[in-house]
């Protein structure tokens, strides 16, 4: 490659990722892959754990609110329990019964609404609050429970009829021998006292609780609003559930958590706690983890190019540049500004090996051509020289024949070997010993067969050349010089008898990668060639038309004309240095 030459300009996807920039970049890129998905794994598992801190929370405020509640109802059925198992309380005198009932509901008048006894059926026995006795309680869901069951039961949340305010019942059965029911002695529990602020808890924050009966009753305690409940389908999965954490949208659309828990059969606690808070900040935080990869990554590949662009690219590209404008037979000098890696500078050296090689190698190939044209100039030399030694004999010799026909053979011999003796001379005048400039030679030779021949002013007969200046390689130009030779030699001869005067045209054109050759006489045209009949002249004709590449399209009606069309033969350059090695 000489300096004037540019490089070629690669496609846009190959410009990209083609060169060493791009693909480190890409290669780089490549190896970001695991890191971004291990973190961006992580940042995704923080995200989940920071949505389940809401779930855990709820369980934590379902676990105090369990302990609280569930022991206010254990001691309910303890203390109810208890009396049951006296037994006396149906043996004593209903006014003694209903003092004693008094006095225990005395010790906790803000846990218990009232403790009562009633009998197999369910009427009133006696009551620690005033109540008519024998009346009948029977349609209260708890006694028809216990009369199945002869054992605790819980009753619906309910409003007693004594206290008509909201109240959890629990009933226990007085049994005799043979577990045969002899009574009933219930108390109510205070679901007020279930209102109560859970202190203590390790989860801050407003949160819900509410209970739910075995007939799906739901009983918001304290502040608990309806609209913190979950969707109904999700409530209907909670009641059929004894404990589940689960987290969505409540019915006021907020996001929430919520845990559930079964205090006892048929009896299940519901906490609910907003996580909307928790929610946007686990948002936040991943995008936050987000964004930091993608500005870490953005930093990493940056690096990575300017450190590619500085180290390697920058390097490669003056290296580039110097063997761009490196020309053959110069040295390429090294980099003074070599900072690039090891390898660059190896392959800096390498070229600049390589130039000198080349230049080495150019300089022997120099000095064997000039040694081959010094000795083709001398075979064409010393060639035409026998040449002409061969035409001068040929001439002697036809000088001491007698017979005309005899010595008309010998001067056609004698040009023919004239005009190879030309073609050679041309050849090492010109320095040119593949190729060589055809008009020049045309007009040597037309001239040499016009004073051989006889032709200029005084035989009244002319030729002229119409030839473009192109070049031929020798065999070609052997073969075209004999044609031409022969031709002419023959319209000189045959075309103008009896001192006919006439013009003979030379015209050669190149047409692509033609060339067309004509030549035409104005004489007598083809009836006056040759006496003798035998024809060589035009077999010659065709012969050399053909070994040209051609044929040759001869006519004689008005004078002769022939015409060959033939292609130019390129000698490749590794031929001419094969022949040159």
């Amino acid at each position: 490659m000489t300096g004037g030459e540019e490089p070629p300009t690669p496609s846009r996807p190959r410009a990209v990722f083609g060169g060493v920039r791009g693909r480190l970049l890409a290669l780089a890129t490549a190896a970001t892959i695991p890191i971004a998905g291990i973190a961006g794994s992580n940042a995704w598992t923080a995200y989940q754990a920071a949505l389940a801190q809401g779930p855990r929370n709820a369980m934590i405020l379902r676990e105090v609110a369990v302990a609280r509640h569930g022991a206010a109802m254990e001691a309910l059925r303890e203390v109810v329990t208890g009396l049951a198992q006296r037994g006396n309380l149906l043996d004593i005198a209903p006014e003694a019964c209903d003092a004693q009932l008094a006095r225990l509901r005395a010790l906790t008048p803000e846990r218990y609404s009232n403790f009562w006894v009633l009998d197999p059926e369910g009427r009133l026995v006696c009551s620690g609050l005033p109540a008519p006795r024998g009346e009948s309680y029977a349609q209260l869901d708890y006694v028809p429970a216990v009369q199945r069951s002869h054992a605790f039961e819980f009753g619906e949340f309910t409003i007693g009829v004594l206290s008509q305010r909201a109240v959890l019942p629990g009933v226990a059965p007085i049994l005799g021998p043979g577990d045969a029911l002899r009574g009933m002695v219930g108390g109510s529990l205070f679901l007020g006292f279930f209102l109560r602020s859970d202190r203590g808890t390790q989860v801050a924050g407003q949160h819900s609780v509410w209970l739910i009966d075995q007939d799906g009753s739901v009983l918001p305690f304290g502040s608990a609003l309806s609209g913190a409940l979950p969707p109904p389908d999700i409530l209907a999965r909670i009641g059929r559930r004894g404990e589940e954490e689960m987290q969505g949208r409540a019915r006021d659309g907020t996001d929430h958590a919520w845990s559930a828990q079964e205090l006892e059969p048929g009896l299940r606690l519901l906490v609910g706690l907003p996580v909307e808070t928790e929610v946007a900040a686990a948002r936040a935080a991943l995008l936050r983890r987000l964004l930091e990869l993608g500005v870490f990554l953005a930093g990493c590949l940056g690096a990575i190019v300017v450190g590619v662009e500085v180290a390697v690219s920058r390097p490669l590209r003056r290296l580039a540049a110097r063997v761009r404008g490196w020309a053959p037979g110069s040295p390429l000098a090294p980099d003074p500004k070599a900072t690039g890696p090891t390898e660059v500078r190896d392959l800096d050296r390498a070229l600049g090996a390589a130039a000198a090689a080349l230049t080495e190698r150019e300089e022997a190939l120099t000095g064997a051509l000039r040694q081959r044209d010094l000795l083709m100039a001398e075979i064409h030399h010393r060639v035409k020289n026998n040449l002409q030694i061969v035409a001068s004999l040929l001439n002697l010799q036809a000088g001491r024949l007698r017979s005309p026909a005899a010595q008309a053979e010998f001067a056609v011999a004698r040009d023919r070997v004239q005009a190879l003796a030309t073609l050679h001379r041309h050849l090492y005048l010109h320095h040119s010993f593949e190729r060589i400039s055809l008009r020049p030679f045309l007009e040597e030779l037309s001239r040499q067969l016009g004073d051989a021949l006889g032709s200029g002013a005084d035989s009244g007969i002319a030729i002229r050349i119409a030839a473009e200046d192109i070049e031929l390689s020798s065999d070609q130009a052997i073969s075209l010089a004999l044609l031409i030779t022969e031709s002419v030699g023959n319209a000189m001869r045959y075309a103008f008898p009896d001192g006919l005067g006439g013009t003979i045209d030379i015209s050669l054109a190149v047409q692509g990668d033609e060339v067309l050759l004509v030549i035409c006489d104005d004489g007598v045209g083809l009836g006056g060639t040759e006496p003798n009949g035998d024809g060589l002249g035009l077999q010659l004709i065709e012969g050399f038309a053909a070994h040209l590449g051609g044929s040759a399209e001869i006519a004689g009606e008005h004078g002769t004309r022939i015409a060959v069309r033939f292609p130019i033969h390129h000698r490749s350059l590794e031929d001419t240095l094969r022949g040159a090695a």
